[in-house]
């Protein structure tokens, strides 16, 4: 039941948030515990365990109905930065401060360690703030062939792929595939 929720988000994400996928996924999660919950009770309980059932199903499919919002496609340029592209890369590098640039994508459990871990810590966020270092972001999730190709310029075939531009630096500094927020607060104070 776990595996079939985390693909289906995983689809979720790739096809834009379709209105179907919140309550599909909640429903799935309460099959699953029904019947887990439903296979322990006697034959005498049974009944009562299918009416509970379908109540509480009912119930989740209102609630999750209710809940539905719309899919933002930035949601994650929204919440550090801006969307990569090689036109946003020049010109963020023309401002003349350091720029960092992170190659992501929804499947990719490195990518999401990281930007938890490190990239979207309130720390690393103040001291990006206060250097005025500029942060682009390449998702990855549906493929793009654009960032395929800035993906093998910097001899890479997948992601996580961090690249750190210097103001003034003609090539990027790679980063380590795994990031720690020290990382990244030291780059800002360089």
């Amino acid at each position: 039941a776990l595996t079939a929720i985390g693909l289906a988000w995983l689809f979720w994400r790739q096809v834009g948030g379709t209105e179907w996928v919140s309550p599909f996924l909640a429903t799935l999660m309460l099959i699953a515990l029904l019947v887990a919950y439903g296979g322990r009770q006697t034959k005498k309980t049974r009944p009562l365990a299918v009416w509970i059932f379908a109540a509480l199903l009912a119930l989740n499919l209102v609630a999750s109905t209710m809940a539905l919002s719309d899919h933002d496609k930035a949601t994650v340029a929204a919440a550090t930065g801006s969307s990569f592209t090689p036109e946003a890369l020049a010109k963020a590098r023309a401002t003349g401060k350091p720029v960092f640039v992170y190659f992501t994508a929804d499947w990719c459990l490195s990518c999401k360690a990281n930007e938890a871990g490190a990239i979207n810590r309130e720390a690393v966020q103040e001291v990006f703030k206060a250097k005025g270092v500029v942060t682009l972001v390449g998702d990855w999730t549906n493929g793009d062939p654009v960032i395929t190709r800035t993906l093998a310029e910097h001899g890479r075939n997948s992601v996580p792929l961090y690249l750190w531009y210097a103001p003034g630096a003609d090539k990027p500094e790679i980063l380590p595939q795994i990031l720690t927020p020290g990382t990244l607060t030291d780059l800002a104070e360089r």
